[in-house]
């Protein structure tokens, strides 16, 4: 997500994460990863179960689990120390001011996320 936020703000737009980790997670993360955009926790998967997120374990051992890994690994990414609830899958929503949700993606296993394109497109 973060090599797409220029063409989001060219857009007047912001990209805008929910984390499912604890402040402190947070903060460790914003500074490993150089961030500067607005990081968010929800500790007690609130807003993740709104929005119907995916969590659990059956939810990770699915196949496309090791196409994404492999994808990560070729672009240069990690997994690091796992920080918040490693079961919870995410998702991708471009929301429009006050409550219209213009897109929605929900992540079936990890590392699942959509193509810059189709969320782009709804901004």
């Amino acid at each position: 997500m973060r090599d797409v936020v220029p063409e989001i703000r060219a857009r007047g737009a912001e990209l805008v994460v929910v984390g499912n980790g604890q402040p402190f997670h947070a903060l460790d993360f914003r500074e490993q990863q150089a961030l500067d955009f607005p990081l968010y926790v929800d500790p007690d998967l609130e807003a993740y179960a709104a929005a119907g997120l995916r969590r659990g374990a059956s939810t990770m051992l699915r196949p496309g689990l090791i196409k994404n890994t492999a994808r990560a690994l070729k672009g240069g990414y990690r997994q690091g120390k796992t920080q918040g609830d490693p079961w919870q899958h995410g998702g991708v929503f471009v929301i429009h001011p006050p409550a219209e949700t213009r897109y929605s993606y929900i992540s079936q296993t990890a590392g699942d996320h959509p193509a810059p394109a189709q969320f782009l497109a709804a901004l």
